[in-house]
Formats: structure tokens, C-alpha cells, sequence
């Protein structure tokens, strides 16, 4: 595997799939519903069916601090019954969606709905399995993370997670310790992430059942390709500074009018659609990764050679041509070692 290769290669295996792009989106919009129709209806009911208000600029001041205050009068249980519902169910699609994501991006034919659907199901209960032991496996990597934090500061080496907030505002936070304990936060993390990544295109392409197996094999591997993990960092990265650019974007758009809003929806999916594509090209990597391992051996039950009746015993030849075999006992000899040899052929297919 070539590591710098695969930083262009993953993204565009993953942002060529523009039919699971488009599930994707569509499954993160119904997300996006579930969050926002509680809150939408009563301002709707509030302040009429039209986004754009009567006869005043959108967004209104007036209009978003009267909703404001309406929410601040006992609205915190409202937004939050459906913040929660919303997160919970992020969190069960993602883990339906993650197998058949890992099929498609395994799998060299064209996008079917039908089969993505099929694969999420037939993968679910496995990845429910594999989370349990990644959530197991988070453990021992937060330990490390918060050791390190614990070291650094007794020796007065500030980190990140311990600056105070006048420090960020006054001066700069970015030092040699505070950069080497992120490095090692980022590292940490990604041979988390990519381990069970990868464990879980193990359990596609292997058709592999014991997902402690899986996870553990995964995670030998990372360990040992820090090329491999190096290049999973960087398709992070890279994502990450994308996400991040098109979010200014985003911001950058004056919502003033219903068609602007509506722009800013548009710029917001691009904003949503490299997340995805960025997450499945992380994936892609450890798809290049899985190809670069030795498969897995699997003892096959040993096959008992089939008992074949003894041969008659031959009748002794005359004395005066016992040194020289008969033409009979040849062709005999012959024919006889033919059918094992195509038995054993056909034990061999």
C-alpha cells in the first residue's frame, strides 16, 4: 500500500459514489426534520406561515426576539426532548447505514438500492457487537489521553484541554508541549477510529462472525502500517479543512430575503455532503489497507480418503515367465490406476 497514493485515491473512490452520497443526505435531512419540526411549528403558528414575515426584512429582529423569549419562558424541556430524540437517532442510523456503506465501498459493480439495503441489515447485528468492543477499546485510549494531561501539567507544561480561557484570548496557546499532547490525542484517536474501521470491512469482505477477532487482528495491523495510519490522519485532516472552509462559506451568506435562505440551505448540504464524503474516504483507506493483509486461514475439516475394497489376490505366475510381467497384469495395472487418479483430482476440486 502507498500510503500518499491512497490520500487521492480514497477521496475519489468515496466522492464517486453519488448515489450513496445522495441516501446519505437524504437519511441526514430526515435527521434534520426530526431536530427542527418541533421548534418550526410553533413559530409557525407564531409568526404566520410565511418565513419572510409581513412587510418586514427576513430574518426579523423583532420577530426572532419575541420567539426568543417565548422559548426562554419554559421552552428548555421543549428543545431538548427533541435534541435528544434527534441525537439518538443519528446514532442508530449511522450504525444501520455503516454496513452497507463498507459493502458498496468494498464492492467494484454499480450503486443498487436494494443491496445497500440488504447489507445494512444482514451487517447490523455484527456492528452492534463491534461496538460494544470499541467502546471497550475507547477506554484504555482516554486513559492514555488523561495520564499525559496529568504528566505534562505537574511538570507546568500547559496543554490544551488545561489552558485557561484568558490564556486563548491574551496568548498564543499553540507551544511545543501543547502541539506534541494534540499530536498524541490525534494519533490515539485515529488508531482507535481506524482500527474498528477497518475491523468492520474484516467483517464483510470475510464474511468474518467472531467480531473480537476482527477487532483485534484490525488493530495488530494499524499498529504495525503507521504508514497506513498516517495517511488515514491526513484524510481526516484534509476533510476537516474542508468542512471547516465550506462552514465559512456558509456564514458568509446574508440571509435577507427567502431566496438567500434558501442558499444558505444549498451551501449548508455541501457543508453536510463533505462530512459524509470525507468519512467514507477514511474508510476507503482502511478498504486499501485490508487488501495489503495475508487472508485469513481457516482449518478446513480433514477429509477421511474413501476405503476401496482389497483387489483379489493374483494367481502366481509360471515359473519360466516370472521375471518378465504378462501383457494382462499390465494392462490391469493401468486401468486400475486411472480411477484414482481422477478420484483424487476430484477430492482435490
Amino acid at each position: 500500500m502507498n500510503p500518499f497514493r491512497s490520500i487521492l485515491t480514497a477521496p475519489l473512490r468515496a466522492f464517486s459514489e453519488l448515489k450513496l452520497l445522495g441516501v446519505l443526505l437524504v437519511a441526514n435531512l430526515c435527521i434534520s426534520l426530526v431536530r427542527s419540526v418541533p421548534v418550526l411549528l410553533p413559530a409557525i403558528g407564531q409568526f404566520g406561515h410565511s418565513l419572510a414575515g409581513r412587510d418586514r426584512p427576513f430574518p426579523s429582529p423583532e420577530a426572532v426576539f419575541d420567539f426568543s423569549k417565548q422559548l426562554a419562558q419554559g421552552g428548555g424541556s421543549f428543545l431538548a426532548g427533541p435534541l435528544l430524540l434527534g441525537t439518538l437517532f443519528a446514532f442508530g442510523l449511522q450504525l444501520v447505514l455503516a454496513g452497507g456503506i463498507t459493502s458498496r465501498l468494498c464492492s467494484p459493480g454499480r450503486f443498487s438500492l436494494a443491496d445497500f439495503a440488504r447489507d445494512c441489515a444482514a451487517q447490523l447485528g455484527r456492528n452492534l457487537r463491534l461496538l460494544g468492543w470499541a467502546i471497550l477499546g475507547l477506554l484504555p485510549v482516554v486513559g492514555l489521553g488523561v495520564l499525559a494531561t496529568v504528566l505534562l501539567s505537574r511538570a507546568g507544561k500547559p496543554t490544551l484541554f488545561t489552558l485557561p480561557g484568558e490564556h486563548w484570548a491574551l496568548e498564543n496557546p499553540f507551544t511545543f508541549w501543547s502541539v506534541a499532547h494534540l499530536a498524541l490525542m490525534v494519533v490515539l484517536f485515529a488508531l482507535w477510529r481506524s482500527s474498528f474501521d477497518l475491523a468492520r470491512v474484516q467483517l464483510y469482505a470475510d464474511d468474518q462472525r467472531k467480531t473480537r477477532l476482527a477487532a483485534w487482528r484490525a488493530l495488530k495491523q494499524m499498529v504495525r502500517s503507521p504508514g497506513a495510519l498516517l495517511s488515514y490522519i491526513a484524510v481526516g485532516l484534509l476533510g476537516l479543512g474542508m468542512v471547516l472552509a465550506f462552514a465559512r462559506l456558509h456564514a458568509a451568506v446574508q440571509v435577507t430575503s427567502t431566496g438567500k435562505a434558501w442558499l444558505a440551505l444549498l451551501v449548508a448540504q455541501l457543508v453536510v455532503a463533505a462530512r459524509l464524503g470525507f468519512s467514507m474516504a477514511t474508510t476507503a483507506v482502511t478498504v486499501e489497507v485490508y487488501r495489503t493483509m495475508a487472508p485469513l486461514t481457516v482449518q478446513a475439516p480433514v477429509e477421511q480418503p474413501a476405503s476401496t475394497p482389497e483387489a483379489p489376490p493374483l494367481a502366481p505366475a509360471p515359473e519360466a515367465n516370472a521375471a518378465e510381467p504378462t501383457p494382462l497384469l499390465a494392462d490391469t495395472q493401468n486401468v486400475s490406476a486411472e480411477p484414482r487418479a481422477i478420484g483424487d483430482d476430484a477430492g482435490r476440486s
